[in-house]
């Protein structure tokens, strides 16, 4: 092997075999793509996918986001491009989606794999490997089963395979960072094996503009009938990517050109401006010096505001103490009268109370004699008795009442009455019998000391007759009772309770007797009222009415024999509450006296209080006013308020005169301080001092304020000179910006013109179907090259600014170039690149003709020019063999297809083109190889919705060739049409 050829194969790049993993469409697919082919197979199935999946093999990016400008992934069908989640859904619908790309290069062959990343939305990771497919196979797909097709293989996922890459090799590299990515895929260290390892498209320096050039032509090669702009924008890329230096690119930021231009204007026309203004500042000057003598006048205002308000609060510490002190007098005053009221109510009280003493006497006395008299009536009964007789007496009078107004209550208090009469007859017979058998009588029989505790229990006791002589047992039985009972206070205890001793009392049966017999006499009345037996002359409602005045008769006895007891009790407590209320009147009216004699002292005394608390009054009321005049001038002139006291002035130079001189002085300085703030805002107005807080613009701004505006203008006249020195430097500065510009606009005209020369010069004797000269026109934009004459016509030497004429026609050149979108007015090269267009000569033609050829013509010629540019950017002497889509093969004339393949093959690409079964036989034939993509399914899919599986190799025809020269052996059972 020669050198050369040594060299050749050193530097060779090529992408051997692609692999879908249950990614678009296809459960398990591997293709080679390391020689032309033509993957056939039903519409719709996904064929163009499987080549368009290089994309992110080859592009060094790790999500989906903004695909429709990383990938270009386009929707033939609907003519517009797929959204990101539908790419990525296609490629990664699943956890057991991988993608895997085999490659060769200096270092040997490795795989790249893409995996769905779970971590973030969109993404995708990559695995490299540093060994051929072959080894890798039985970790995505099991082919050894009965069909031959193949099955998945199970519990796939990144986790189980991630620990299988590491134990196939320890230099396998899991990375997602771009950068990383830019430099393994990219590298061109051919030297140092371990840089070149992973790379696939080596380029000549690895800086940001190549990669972006890369990045544009390899779109490109997947869009070979894409349009002149995309082509321009490619050849924009390129031409930058061409230069020696990254700080030669081409970014003329017009806006901040004319900016600074209109700084420097603005500047110079400021200080022109400030200059003219300076007799005004020399009178202002004037006018302040007189303003800042008589600022003094607005301390003085702070010392008067100051004393009076000293004067105010000492004013009213003395009101504090008089209104104090006439408090004090008159709370003593008030407590007197007070008390003398109070006096006086007691006094009213306490002749209530001898008034209500002596009725309390005339009542009890009443009740003492109406008492008397009641008793008496009741011989010698207890009261407790006679009160037992009214209530029984009242009951009766209230059932006879009864009956004698219902019919009903007559029957039944006719009954009772039988009753009760029958029961008096009893009583009768048994008194009678009592009577006779007396001297059976317990007290009669039983000696004293056994009589004595039973009588003090129930007198009735000892005059009970057995009828009869006690015998002994019985008289001991009363005896061991009665000797239950201990002698103790003039009367027995019976345990916990005690009896009053009663003095031994004889029946009166005759007394009995009597009141017994007048019962009955009175029922029998009753009963005679009832049943009309009474006399004639009186009817029933008089009998009604008299037995109502004898019931009302007997409730006032039941309340006279109640008051009774307490009569004599009343008597006394009367006549000692009257004696008790008429001393304490006496010792009132006593207090009373006492009293009045402190009132007329207190009177005096609060009168002279009144008078002085009057008199500060009086002071204080003028104080407030001179405080509300004060008020008033700080409303006028509110920039006193801030004004801080030195020297309050002392209460007795507080005056109303004193303020009126204050005042006349105030308005003296605040008609000098309103000259001097129409000559500061009319400086405002001019534009020569900015106001940014608006202080000027205030009522009455401070005197500091006013102070640091005169500062700053007098500062600014000051350094007017030194300010049109800077000016006239930074003017030359701009000038020799606008130079450079100049120079920045032909040396780019220019660069586009040689590379334009270039590209043609190489293009010399390229032959595409039946042209046989092509020639690359670069379109620059018109008023681009109208700009570029304007600029050499100008002198960009001196101190001066540019005439505004030549700024003018920059602006209409913005307005022009730009139109009305928005962003900056940065002029680049793909801006000012706007197309490219070819001109083209067929055999016998003399002259270059610049008519559009077919659209298979264009991307035959673009795919020349990319190949062109996409040596520009990698690395010299690389061999590629890189898979090239291109859709239109159809129309490509068939005599031409043998020149297209030898030069395709010539440039490294193999060519890669989908069609369905309606291929005509002669062009598969001429391509030599197919790929029937569609014809075998699984049983055993990873997803159910991806069944179509492809591997083992190609078929393909060949000149003396066996016919399946390309076809892996184990496949030969796979050449008959699936059965779908």
């Amino acid at each position: 092997m020669s050198d050369q050829q040594a060299t050749r194969n050193a530097f060779f790049f090529g992408i051997r075999r692609l692999v879908l993993v249950d990614s678009a469409g296809f459960c398990y697919v591997e293709i080679p793509v390391d020689n032309h082919a033509l993957i056939l197979g039903p519409g719709n199935l996904g064929k163009s996918s499987l080549l368009n999946s290089l994309r992110l093999f080859l592009l060094p990016e790790n999500n989906f986001r903004n695909s429709r400008r990383k990938f270009a992934f386009r929707n033939a069908s609907a003519g517009s491009f797929y959204s990101n989640e539908e790419s990525y859904q296609h490629y990664f619908p699943s956890q057991h989606s991988f993608l895997i790309m085999e490659v060769e290069n200096p270092a040997g062959v490795h795989c790249q794999i893409l995996y769905r990343e779970h971590s973030s939305q969109l993404s995708y990771g990559r695995a490299f490997v540093p060994v051929p497919y072959e080894q890798l196979r039985p970790l995505f797909w099991n082919g050894d089963d009965d069909t031959g097709i193949g099955q998945a293989v199970p519990e796939l996922s990144f986790g189980r395979l991630s620990q299988a890459l590491k134990t196939v090799s320890r230099d396998t590299l899991f990375t997602s960072d771009p950068a990383k990515l830019k430099s393994l895929l990219y590298s061109s260290e051919m030297m140092n094996a371990d840089a070149v390892r992973y790379s696939v498209l080596p380029l000549g320096e690895l800086d940001e503009r190549r990669v972006q050039s890369l990045r544009t032509l390899i779109l490109l090669l997947f869009e070979m009938k894409a349009d002149d702009q995309a082509m321009a924008n490619a050849v924009a890329s390129i031409i930058e990517a061409d230069k020696k230096f990254a700080d030669d690119a081409f970014d003329f930021n017009i806006d901040q050109f004319l900016t600074r231009h209109e700084e420097l204007k603005q500047q110079q026309i400021q200080l022109n401006r400030i200059d003219r203004e300076r007799p005004r500042f020399e009178r202002l000057c004037r006018d302040y010096e007189r303003y800042q003598a008589l600022l003094a006048s607005q301390v003085a205002f702070a010392n008067f505001r100051a004393g009076v308000a000293a004067a105010r609060k000492t004013v009213a510490e003395q009101r504090s103490q008089t209104v104090r002190a006439h408090n004090d007098v008159s709370g003593s005053l008030k407590h007197v009268l007070d008390t003398l009221k109070r006096l006086e109510r007691e006094a009213g009280t306490l002749e209530g109370e001898i008034r209500s003493a002596d009725r309390n006497l005339k009542r009890a006395e009443q009740d003492r004699r109406d008492g008397e008299l009641l008793v008496s009536q009741y011989g010698d009964l207890s009261l407790e008795d006679i009160g037992e007789a009214l209530r029984e007496e009242c009951q009766r009078k209230e059932a006879h009442l009864s009956a004698l107004k219902s019919a009903a209550q007559a029957e039944v208090r006719l009954a009772r009455l039988a009753e009760d009469i029958a029961a008096l007859e009893q009583k009768l017979a048994r008194l009678d019998e009592a009577e006779q058998s007396q001297h059976w009588q317990l007290l009669n029989q039983l000696e004293d000391d056994t009589l004595a505790p039973l009588r003090a229990l129930d007198p009735a006791l000892v005059s009970a007759s057995p009828g009869q002589a006690l015998d002994e047992d019985t008289r001991a039985r009363i005896q061991a009772f009665a000797g239950l009972f201990q002698a103790r206070d003039g009367g027995f205890d019976w345990f916990d309770v005690h009896y009053p001793a009663r003095a031994p009392q004889r029946r009166d049966f005759a007394a009995e007797r009597r009141r017994l017999q007048g019962e009955r006499q009175a029922l029998e009345k009753e009963r005679l009222e009832l049943t009309g037996s009474a006399d004639a002359h009186e009817d029933r409602p008089q009998v009604i009415a008299r037995t109502e005045r004898e019931l009302k008769a007997l409730t006032k006895d039941l309340e006279t024999l109640r008051r009774y007891p307490a009569a004599a009790t009343t008597l006394q407590d009367a006549a000692e509450q009257k004696a008790e209320a008429e001393l304490k009147v006496a010792a009132i009216q006593e207090q009373a006296r006492q009293e009045q004699e402190k009132l007329d002292a207190l009177r005096e005394k609060e009168a002279r209080v009144r008078a002085e608390k009057d008199r500060v009054e009086e002071r204080e009321r003028e104080l407030a006013q001179l405080e509300h005049s004060l008020a008033t001038v700080e409303r006028r002139f509110p920039h006193l308020r801030a004004v801080e006291p030195d020297a309050p002035v002392p209460a007795d130079q507080v005056s109303v005169a004193a303020f009126d001189d204050l005042q006349d002085a105030l308005d003296e300085l605040e008609s000098l301080r309103w000259q001097i703030l129409e000559h500061l805002r009319q400086f405002v107005s001019l534009g020569i001092h900015e106001d940014k807080e608006g202080t000027l613009q205030k009522d009455s701004p401070q005197a500091g304020a006013i102070r640091d505006v005169f500062k700053a203008l007098s500062d600014l006249f000051a350094a007017l000179a030194e300010q049109r020195r800077v000016l006239e430097e930074q003017i030359a500065v701009h000038n020799e910006a606008v130079a450079s510009y100049r120079q920045a606009l032909k040396a780019n005209h220019d660069h586009i013109a040689r590379f334009e020369a270039q590209l043609n010069r190489e293009l010399d004797g390229v032959r595409i179907n039946d042209l046989v000269e092509i020639r690359v026109d670069i379109h620059t934009d018109p008023k681009f090259r109208n700009l570029v004459e304007e600029a050499n016509n100008i002198d960009p030497y001196g101190n001066q600014l540019q005439s505004d004429a030549f700024y003018d026609r920059l602006r209409v050149f913005v307005a022009d170039f730009f139109g009305e979108q928005g962003g900056s007015k940065r002029l680049t090269m793909d801006k000012v690149i706007t197309g490219i267009s070819y001109r083209t000569r067929k055999a016998h033609a003399t002259a270059l003709d610049r008519k559009g050829q077919s659209t298979s013509t264009t991307a035959l010629i673009n795919l020349e020019l990319v190949y062109r540019l996409l040596k520009r950017v990698l690395f010299p002497g690389v061999r590629l063999s890189f898979p090239l889509v291109l859709d239109e093969l159809a129309s490509v004339d068939i005599s031409q297809m043998p020149s297209l393949l030898e030069r395709l093959g010539s440039q490294g690409f193999n060519l890669f083109s989908a069609a369905t079964h309606s291929a005509s036989a002669e062009m598969i034939y001429l391509i030599g190889r197919h790929l029937e993509v569609g014809q075998m399914r699984t049983a055993r899919p990873y997803s159910p919705q991806r069944t179509l599986v492809f591997w083992g190799g190609a078929e393909g025809f060949t000149g003396g060739q066996p016919l399946n020269r390309w076809l892996d052996q184990s496949q030969d059972s796979l050449l008959e049409p699936a059965d779908e």
